[in-house]
């Protein structure tokens, strides 16, 4: 795509959008946009979505800062997906090993299915 200086685009108020050098019309949904997105913050959908991305984001912090995870040492996808797959599965290691550390005092506050 090429650029195009900006003095060469005309403004067309009536229609509150562009017109770029090759006749094209640019309108400018940004409002709209965001508009859109203010009224979906108090849907009870996204709170639930923001609860769950805490989780996922969690996780991904915990393979950053303390996995070490913070660059890929090998490239090509395979390698980046078997790379990963290690440091996911060492970190759900780490987990179940401070699971199973618990006092068991605390073990028999867990439902049945998970003792």
């Amino acid at each position: 795509m090429k650029k195009r200086p900006a003095e060469r685009f005309t403004y067309q108020p009536e229609s509150n959008s562009y017109r770029c050098p090759a006749g094209e019309q640019l309108n400018y949904v940004g409002l709209n946009v965001r508009k859109r997105a203010r009224e979906l913050v108090n849907t009870p959908e996204f709170a639930k979505a923001q609860r769950e991305r805490k989780k996922v984001e969690a996780l991904f912090a915990e393979l950053k800062n303390q996995i070490g995870l913070r660059r890929l040492r090998l490239r090509r996808l395979k390698f980046v997906r078997e790379q990963f797959f290690l440091a996911t599965a060492a970190q759900n290691i780490k987990r179940l090993v401070r699971f199973l550390c618990q006092p068991t005092h605390l073990l028999w506050k867990l439902p049945l299915r998970l003792r």
